[in-house]
């Protein structure tokens, strides 16, 4: 079950070539199933919401894992922005970790 804190995605790795799926890493504690990956499309944006599923109470080490996930979209990204909704910021291009990417 995906817990209800948001969790930052670590970059946007691939886009398909149709522009109907994306893949991006989420970034995830030890202590936990993984991460999911939710998406809300709008006309100019597409909000991607990740969170972990199966995470487990008590002792877990700090230890962050990215797992890269697959994003399928209602229609083709064309011009939208992808944003990710725990920073509110454009989700950047490229693997994690990222070395120094800034939106600012």
């Amino acid at each position: 079950m995906p817990t209800d804190v948001l969790a930052p995605l670590g970059g946007l790795s691939e886009t398909a070539q149709d522009g109907r799926s994306l893949t991006v890493v989420a970034i995830h504690g030890s202590c936990g199933d993984g991460p999911t990956v939710k998406a809300l499309e709008t006309s100019g944006s597409m909000v991607l919401s990740a969170s972990t599923t199966g995470s487990e109470d008590g002792p877990c080490t700090s230890e962050l894992r990215g797992e890269k996930m697959p994003v399928k979209l209602g229609r083709p990204l064309g011009e939208r922005v992808v944003l990710d909704a725990f920073t509110g910021r454009p989700v950047p291009y490229g693997e994690w970790p990222m070395t120094a990417q800034s939106w600012s």
